[in-house]
C-alpha cells in the first residue's frame, strides 16, 4: 500500500465511522471496529472479530457496524458524563 491510498483509506474510515478488515490481517478472518472518543482523542475501540463464513452480507456492512457504533458511543458517554 502506497501512502496516497492509505490516506484515502483513512478518509473514508472517518467519515464511515467504522472501518472494515475482509481478511487484511489474518485470513479468513474479519472484523468491524468504531473508535471510542473523548474530547477529540481516540480513548480505545470497540470491535466484533469473527469468521468471515459468520461475517457477511447485510449483517456484516449494516447490522454490526450499527452495533459496534451504539457500544462505542455509549462507552464515550459514560467516559464524558460519568456512569449514573
Amino acid at each position: 500500500t502506497d501512502v496516497e491510498t492509505l490516506r484515502e483509506e483513512l478518509a473514508e474510515v472517518r467519515d464511515r465511522g467504522v472501518a472494515f478488515d475482509v481478511g487484511e490481517a489474518i485470513a479468513g478472518l474479519r472484523s468491524v471496529a468504531a473508535p471510542v472518543l473523548c474530547e477529540g482523542r481516540v480513548e480505545g475501540a470497540i470491535a466484533v472479530v469473527g469468521p468471515k463464513n459468520r461475517l457477511k452480507g447485510e449483517k456484516f456492512r449494516q447490522e454490526i457496524p450499527d452495533l459496534v457504533s451504539g457500544a462505542a458511543n455509549e462507552v464515550e458517554l459514560r467516559l464524558q458524563y460519568g456512569d449514573p
